[in-house]
């Protein structure tokens, strides 16, 4: 009985460490592949106030930080959400997602050798029937297949960066939002803890939600804090997601989520037990072993 206990507790230790294992020689392989061609863009959002007619002119900063040379393309298209999630869309069109057409590149095509960085300069130029309130876009940079990949059947891969336009046309409009609440449930398997944060906007023009999050343990020290603000567009609800991926494997902690929303503020507290599933099965395992055991030593007895 003793060596079928030892023998449960090796397996599941071997298993859950070859799991680790695999996932970490995937994420490096990944990651290898993704330096060999790297494109990234500088500033990744920029919020503007503007009056309908006017013209401004800016820039963004492409770097390639990876190991070979590309041309890349500049265009804008139109940004929504889909979701509570906030996963983007740049298809649809809706009535605000309009800010994209008023976006004019000086130079559409760019070349850019490993290491190097430019600038793109371009133009927006508000209708000057716009509408008070938010109007959004994105501008992307995106890589192109050199002529030798393109022959053959081979697939050719991609990469752009985006660019994010939040743009608000100065005039009569509605601002309106609401905090719904936080998620932080108790009983997590594993890293990263984990935590969520809802709130939606009801009025016209987008706005910013602040959220703390803090994490203290058993004897009430801080472990973890940050901050951050979230854009929530007009019409939608957005769940915020919080991870701290440096908590222990088994831990117990104390989580606190304090939100800030135009004049509204709020503090929702929560337990976390962080705990592998395979604990819990083990001990069962263990006991009914044990039991199993005893009721064996009693009857041979």
């Amino acid at each position: 009985m003793k060596r079928v206990i030892l023998f449960t507790t090796t397996l599941m230790i071997g298993l859950a460490f070859a799991g680790s294992l695999l996932m970490t020689s995937a994420a490096q392989a990944q990651s290898a592949e993704e330096t060999l061609e790297s494109i990234t863009l500088s500033p990744v959002s920029r919020k503007y106030k503007l009056n309908a007619g006017q013209t401004i002119s800016e820039s963004l900063t492409i770097v390639n930080d990876g190991k070979t040379a590309y041309d890349f393309v500049m265009y804008s298209r139109p940004y929504s959400v889909t979701n509570e999630n906030y996963e983007p869309n740049f298809t649809n069109t809706p009535t605000n997602a309009d800010a994209y057409g008023w976006v004019q590149f000086k130079q559409a095509k760019y070349h850019l050798e490993a290491g190097a960085s430019t600038t793109v300069e371009y133009t927006i130029r508000v209708p000057a029937k716009a509408a008070p309130g938010g109007h959004y876009g994105v501008i992307f940079a995106e890589t192109q297949p050199a002529q030798e990949q393109i022959s053959g059947n081979a697939v050719v891969r991609k990469k752009r960066v985006g660019s994010i336009i939040y743009a608000t046309v100065n005039g009569t409009y509605q601002t309106n939002g609401e905090i719904q609440g936080s998620d932080i449930p108790f009983w997590q398997l594993q890293p990263p803890l984990h935590a969520t944060a809802t709130a939606s906007n009801g009025g016209n023009v987008d706005i910013t939600n602040s959220t703390t999050y803090v994490i203290k343990d058993i004897f009430g020290n801080t472990k973890y804090s940050e901050k951050k603000d979230y854009v929530i567009l007009p019409e939608t609800t957005r769940k915020m997601v919080f991870d701290w991926k440096d908590a222990s494997w088994f831990g117990f902690y104390k989580v606190e989520l304090s939100q800030d929303l135009l004049d509204t503020s709020t503090t929702d507290t929560g337990y976390v037990l962080i705990l592998p599933r395979y604990i819990p099965v083990l001990l069962v395992v263990l006991a009914v072993a044990g039991g199993a055991y005893a009721i064996l030593r009693r009857k041979k007895h």
